[in-house]
């Protein structure tokens, strides 16, 4: 069979010029912007604008719309930017493979009362199951999209929310359980005739939105059925879960634990169930890679690793508050 012949003059044929100027597109879509992608590309807006206009007239395609609130994406050009970007994952992860052959870490990011309570102390028996794997921990608020991971290099971010975040590839889940603790010696208190109305202590932030609703307290009431307190609580309130808790430890109030979080301070005898009534289901843990294809395996085998030792946490406090119960 005669085979065609290379037309270098192909309109859609993929040279240099043309891969330059995808590059260039990309950065377009991402910023929603002819001025933030000049600004990250370092080139004046003009030389962003010209090469738009050379890969559109190529393409006999219009890819961008011109809008008073910025530019639109045509059908065309979103098709193109998902392309470009799917490409750049497989990138990415044959550059990792070259650079890491032998050496293979994962970067994660998650909520700082988790990290810092519960994943960090855990990370040395991965260790032990898993020598040749290294974790990188980053603890941040910023909410999880694909394009902040791609662009930060971070492989896999843990929420913690009513439903799995948007646009990115849930591995694993472990729904948590959740219950009020306090001091042991503020139970005491509540437990005396002439107590007052607890003080509520509050993770304003629990999904990771300021001003969710519903609240943690107000989600762990309908889940469990309970009206309590009783009483007109007085609240204080804070943006980590970590901050709540150590303010309940420090006989301040009564906050809304999680099974995972607090397992270390109850172990330690800093918290306590502030009722003897059983945790009731709260939201989930969700643990997500950006990647819409195949993930790496060693990620892979983080994620199970994480479920299964979430759940042996969770299982480990429950034996917690039923050994407080028959104190």
């Amino acid at each position: 069979m005669a085979q065609r012949p290379e037309d270098d003059s192909a309109p859609q044929k993929i040279d240099t010029q043309m891969l330059s100027d995808l590059w260039v597109f990309r950065e377009v879509a991402s910023a929603e912007s002819i001025t933030g992608a000049a600004e990250q590309l370092n080139v004046t807006q003009s030389a962003v604008s010209q090469r738009v206009l050379r890969l559109e007239s190529r393409l006999s395609t219009q890819l961008l719309v011109r809008e008073k609130n910025g530019l639109v994406l045509t059908e065309a050009g979103a098709a193109l930017s998902n392309a470009l970007n799917q490409v750049s994952f497989l990138l990415t992860d044959a550059l990792d493979d070259i650079r890491r052959p032998e050496h293979r870490t994962i970067v994660i990011s998650c909520k700082p009362s988790l990290a810092i309570e519960w994943l960090v102390p855990k990370l040395e028996e991965f260790y032990r199951l898993h020598p040749g794997i290294e974790v990188f921990v980053r603890s941040e608020m910023l909410s999880a999209t694909s394009k902040r991971m791609q662009a930060e290099g971070i492989d896999l971010v843990i929420t913690y929310q009513p439903s799995p975040p948007a646009e990115l590839q849930e591995l694993a889940s472990v729904q948590e359980w959740a219950f009020p603790v306090c001091s042991r010696s503020y139970r005491a208190s509540l437990e005396t005739e002439a107590a007052s109305a607890p003080v509520l202590l509050h993770d304003d932030m629990p999904w990771g939105m300021s001003g969710a609703s519903p609240t943690e307290w107000e989600a762990w009431r309908l889940s469990s059925g309970l009206d309590w307190p009783p009483q007109q609580a007085r609240s204080r309130h804070f943006n980590l879960a970590q901050l709540a808790y150590q303010a309940a430890a420090s006989n301040q109030g009564v906050a809304m634990g999680r099974a995972v979080i607090v397992h270390r301070m109850l172990s330690r005898g800093e918290l306590v169930s502030a009722l003897a009534a059983q945790p009731s289901p709260g939201e989930t843990y969700w643990i997500s890679s950006a990647q819409s294809g195949d993930v790496r395996p060693w990620t892979r085998l983080f994620a199970t690793w994480w479920r299964d030792a979430m759940r042996e946490t969770q299982q480990q406090t429950l034996s917690l508050l039923n050994a407080d119960v028959l104190m």
